[in-house]
This record gives C-alpha cells, structure tokens and sequence, in this order.
C-alpha cells in the first residue's frame, strides 16, 4: 500500500459518492468523507496544490450543507492542510497505517477548527463531555476505520502482493 500510487481521480470519485450518499442511509454519522482524498493529496502533490484540493473540496462540502455558512468548510479545510501538511515526513507514504492516522489527525484538527470559526462567526458550539467524547475522538477514529476500510483493505486483499525477506530482492522472472 504505498500513496503516491493511489488514483487521485477515483479517490476523489468515492469521497465525493460517499458524501453524497451516506447522509441519506446515516444522517446521524457526520463523518469527514473527502479526508483520505486530501491525506492522499499530501504525498501526490506539492502544497499549493493540497491548499487548492482543500477549498475544492470545503467548497463542495458549503454547497451541500444546509446552513448557509459558505466558505465554512473551504476555511477550515485549508488551515486544516497547512498544518498537517508538513507532518507528512514523519509518516511514510507505504505504511498501511499512515492513512488512518493522518485521516484521525485531520478530522481532530478540522473538527476544533470548525468550532473556533462557529464561535468566531456564529453563536458557538458548547463544549461538553459528550462533544469531547463523541465529536473530537469517536468520529475522528471512526474516519480512520472508513479510511482503512475503504482505501487500505481493498489493496491490501486485491493487490499484488507485499514481498518480505529474502522474496524482496529475488527479481521477478518474465517469460
């Protein structure tokens, strides 16, 4: 599993399916689906690039959402990306575990980003046991599982396989 293999376009594709559709099946579940895709971004591109990437998909996200704080989402995003995108050399791009843990790291920050613009912008949101609990751990962690179950598993069980020890430096025979 390596990213700067991943298809960008069919990443792209499947976040945008999923925050398309999964609101209809599980309105209650408010995950980040377009995280992985910018994770991704991280290690494909340069940061002009990823900054460019975030409000693409921030902007994406203000036009679908009912409220009617557009740019919301674009803003958080890109603060989002100009933090964590210099952490990326601290993870390796063909570890199975960079993905979920950058996709965790991204929806931590985003999601106390997102509450410092409400509180600059709007009313606020309180901040409780239950919001630390539920908003700033499970759904970060529950946006790294989809991000293992969705980008990690498929190539993990269909793709070629990893070569380990002595196979690593036997060369392939072609005939």
């Amino acid at each position: 599993m390596n990213l700067y293999k991943k298809n960008t376009k069919i990443v792209f594709f499947i976040a945008l399916v999923l925050t398309l559709l999964m609101p209809v099946f599980f309105p209650a579940l408010r995950l980040h689906y377009f995280t992985p895709f910018l994770v991704i971004l991280f290690y494909k591109k340069p940061f002009i690039s990823c900054l460019w990437g975030s409000i693409g998909c921030g902007l994406i996200l203000d036009l679908l959402s009912p409220q009617a704080r557009l740019g919301m989402n674009a803003i958080n995003f890109t603060l989002t990306t100009g933090i964590l995108y210099g952490q990326r050399r601290h993870f390796f791009s063909d570890s199975m575990t960079t993905l979920p843990m950058m996709t965790f790291f991204f929806s931590l920050i985003s999601t106390v980003f997102h509450v410092l613009l409400i509180s600059i912008f709007d009313k606020g949101i309180p901040i409780t046991k239950d919001w630390i609990k539920y908003d700033l751990i499970m759904m970060p962690a529950l946006d790294a599982a989809l991000a293992f179950c969705i980008y990690i598993l498929p190539s993990f069980f269909f793709g070629q396989p990893i070569r380990k020890g002595k196979d690593y430096f036997m060369q392939e025979e072609e005939g």
